[in-house]
């Protein structure tokens, strides 16, 4: 909650852009890391680093862009394994219905397909993996058209969009992401403002007309006030040189704020609002927001920081340290090949052409000798893939992950046991990531279309046998009481404790004990499921013993029928005993 002038728009809107200088100033550190991790994992060569230029070579080793590339595919796997990446939940006995659980899955199914969903977590992933923070929003999207055979085409429904963590602020030391006020920045085109401004109910809005004329006229040359000359030194939009350059951009800047507000006029708290301020100067909406849909993950907690701190975060020292070894070292190699030299007296140098060779007219006591580096300077490399394996541990990131065979000779159990442990880390850390962010988003989704609900929709549901069937889905289906979770990594972390488990079994003495007590077909099922093999439904009881009989069968009808017909005569002995009858 933050403290302002609630009643007076101008002081209103004045009060939350300073809110966002005050918090985006707090987290300046935090940015410039985000900006020098950037500046990593896009470097061609040390000279675009800072500090990349203490030695004639440039050699960059993009380590942080190894490590970058692989926690993508490793946490992106291990939220999404496969489609039926999400399950359900009721909570009381209608809910629960297999029906139910099927027609929701369908529909979401189709919501993600249509509205760019995988685009939109695959950004927000890359976030949490750079920066350590991720933030995605639920919103109602419209991308309908009528066309002029009177169809209407596009999507209408929910969707989620990606927030870059530069474009959102709020109270870093709040308990709870959820409770604190948060402001987001955003920057449309003129068009953009009008049509959103369009959009707005009479009962939000709060700009009037001859407001929005102003607004336009700022960008157009218009007479700017000694209030908006002093703005231009306290608030130049970010991204931009001046208000001059601002105004003429093409762009508008918006200050989407979502939170409580205690008046401090009338003492008065105001509850769930979300306010969008232009120019940092002029409030245009302001409603009540029940719902948040504005969602957070993080990946290493801080206490007392909302901020979390990210996987590269303590690889950027480690990989400047390997580019300072590799570049060291090669510049020592260069002396070996091309070494300084002293000399000691008149030394006389005579290089022949034809020979190519050097010769060195020294007087008495005179020499010449080459300075040459030490030569446990080639040693650098052993420490280099020792940092290199610091950086990949110093992320959560073993080298079994990236599939690299570490030393030694290991057993089956052995094998199952280390990639158990390496992919604990990150069950944790995407556990984590789906509790905060991804399972709140996906019941904002679910509420948005609840909440914009117009008609029965049709989407497509697999049956049993893998037969694509139209279902409906109702209002009443909508507000079922249960919840769809997010089941990608708990699943995943059972099947790996599962699996480690038979493995285990077969290997010890422990299954020739219990052998005569094992139900066959449930541990073919078990097998089925735990490898993710249940919509190919090839286990099927004594299926073996079935194939094989129709097998037998059908080659007893064969050998019957070759039987048959080689008892019969041949078109060529038919033909020959017709010529025979007709000679008689």
């Amino acid at each position: 909650m933050i403290t302002l002038n609630y009643k007076n728009k101008d002081a209103l809107a004045g009060d939350i852009a300073g809110y966002w200088e005050e918090w985006n100033s707090s987290r300046t550190t935090a940015m410039a890391l985000w900006a020098e991790i950037d500046n990593y994992l896009l470097a061609t060569d040390t000279s675009m680093l800072e500090g990349g230029d203490n030695f004639d070579h440039k050699t960059h080793l993009p380590i942080l862009s190894e490590l970058h590339e692989d926690l993508l595919a490793i946490v992106y796997s291990t939220m999404f394994p496969h489609e039926d990446w999400l399950g359900w939940k009721g909570f009381e006995i209608n809910a629960i219905t297999k029906q139910l659980r099927g027609k929701l899955q369908s529909y979401i199914k189709q919501c993600h397909a249509l509205s760019g969903f995988n685009i939109q977590m695959r950004k927000v992933i890359d976030d949490l993996v750079r920066y350590g923070n991720c933030f995605a929003q639920a919103y109602y999207k419209n991308d309908t058209t009528d066309t002029d055979e009177g169809y209407v085409s596009g999507y209408s429904g929910a969707a989620i969009k990606r927030i870059s963590p530069f474009d959102i602020v709020f109270n870093p030391t709040a308990t709870d992401f959820e409770k604190t006020p948060k402001i987001i920045r955003s920057l449309v085109s003129v068009g953009e403002l009008l049509e959103f401004l369009e959009g707005i109910s009479d009962e939000d809005k709060v700009i009037t007309p001859e407001e929005v004329q102003s607004l336009l006229k700022r960008r157009t040359g218009g007479f700017r006030d000694s209030a908006e000359r002093y703005k231009e030194k306290q608030y130049i939009p970010q991204g931009f040189g001046s208000l001059d350059e601002y105004y003429s951009s093409g762009y508008v800047e918006l200050l989407w704020f979502y939170g409580d507000i205690l008046d401090e006029v009338e003492t008065k708290v105001y509850k769930k609002r979300c306010i969008v301020i232009v120019d940092k100067d002029t409030v245009v909406l302001d409603k009540q927001e029940i719902k948040s849909s504005v969602f957070k993950g993080g990946w290493t907690a801080r206490p007392d920081n909302l901020w979390s701190q990210g996987p590269l975060d303590k690889v950027v020292g480690i990989n400047y340290m390997i580019n300072h070894r590799e570049n060291g070292k090669n510049d020592a190699i260069d002396k070996f090949i091309y070494p300084d030299r002293s000399y000691v007296g008149d030394v006389e140098e005579i290089y022949d052409e034809v020979t190519g060779h050097t010769k060195y007219i020294m007087p008495e006591g005179g020499s010449v000798s080459d300075i040459r580096p030490d030569s446990t300077v080639l040693t650098f490399d052993n420490q280099i893939m020792m940092h290199r394996d610091l950086a990949r541990t110093s992320a959560r990131l073993p080298q079994q992950l990236a599939g690299f065979r570490t030393a030694g000779e290991k057993t089956a159990t052995e094998v199952q046991s280390l990639n158990d442990g390496a992919f604990r880390g990150f069950i944790n850390k995407v556990s984590q990531v789906e509790e905060d962010l991804l399972e709140p988003l996906i019941q904002a989704e679910m509420r948005i279309a609840k909440d914009n609900f117009s008609s029965i929709i049709k989407v497509l549901e697999e049956d049993e046998e893998g037969i694509l069937l139209t279902t409906s889905i109702t209002e009443e289906d909508l507000s079922a009481n249960g919840k769809l979770l997010p089941m990608g990594s708990r699943r995943f972390s059972r099947q790996l404790q599962q699996l480690q488990g038979l493995t285990q079994l077969t290997n010890t003495n422990i299954s020739q004990m219990v052998a005569p007590h094992i139900n066959t077909y449930n541990l073919a099922k078990t097998v089925e499921s735990l490898y993710g093999f249940d919509k190919y439904a090839f286990i099927k009881k004594f299926a073996a013993v079935d194939e094989n009989l129709e097998m037998q069968e059908k080659q007893m009808v064969a050998e019957q029928e070759m039987v048959k017909t080689s008892s019969e005569p041949t078109s060529l002995e038919m033909e020959m005993m017709g010529e025979e009858e007709d000679e008689f």
